[in-house]
């Protein structure tokens, strides 16, 4: 959706946006002083807002009204995902996105061929929020970076995880609530790595060909939605 927007800075019931999304409000949508428009600022509300300021690089809004956003009440989804390479994991991120992920956790697997940095993270959060604002959705996915070894413990919390790998023959049954699942890179995941992983999630199978990784993350969230009660 090309007329939603993203602000970081409110106060009391005047929201301001700079630099570039002030710049797509003014000078590509052309909007003007007294135009309403549609913004959100992560915190899974839909914001109503009329314009009242354009100035070179700065426009400030007035909120009429807030609304929960249809979206917002979705069951946490976590994706924890090996690291691919540079297309692959842009489009990755971006799909998720849309599948309303709530955070993607990048680590280094045995068999990922790229490198993790913070400057990547950076430019992944970046897409995440572009398609938060494309999607229609009120929340923005993070993106951050975990070790391997970490994630036994990070995903302790929850009581439905799921490892997705080629030679796993189940099928996910349904249930109820917050999901997290793992994902590997273009390569697969080594032996021991699937030992790791299936000592504390449930193997599942996303059919009887190979997925590439981008596809495979998307189609794995899709079901597990699909089967999901709380969905």
């Amino acid at each position: 959706m090309d007329n939603r927007y993203y602000f970081e800075e409110k106060e009391n019931d005047i929201v301001t946006f700079k630099d570039k999304e002030a710049n797509h409000i003014a000078r590509v949508r052309r909007c003007n002083v007294g135009d309403d428009i549609t913004a959100f600022n992560g915190d899974g509300y839909d914001y109503h807002l009329q314009i009242i300021e354009i100035t070179k690089s700065v426009v400030k809004a007035k909120i009429l009204d807030k609304i929960l956003n249809r979206a917002t009440n979705e069951p946490k989804i976590i994706v924890y995902l090996a690291m691919l390479k540079n297309e692959a994991l842009t489009t990755t991120i971006d799909h998720l996105a849309e599948l309303n992920v709530s955070e993607v956790k990048i680590f280094k697997s045995d068999f990922s061929v790229a490198n993790i940095d913070m400057q990547k993270i950076s430019k992944l959060q970046t897409i995440a929020t572009q398609a938060s604002k494309q999607c229609e959705r009120a929340t923005i996915m993070s993106v951050s970076i975990i070790n391997k070894s970490d994630i036994k413990s990070d995903i302790s919390w929850c009581k439905n995880i799921f490892f997705s790998y080629e030679d796993a023959t189940n099928k996910a049954n349904e249930f109820t609530g917050d999901f997290a699942v793992i994902i590997g890179p273009e390569g697969g995941f080594s032996k021991v790595e699937v030992e790791y992983f299936s000592s504390f999630a449930s193997t599942i199978s996303l059919g009887k060909t190979i997925l590439r990784a981008e596809v495979a993350s998307s189609v794995a969230v899709a079901m597990l939605k699909a089967v999901n009660h709380a969905s």
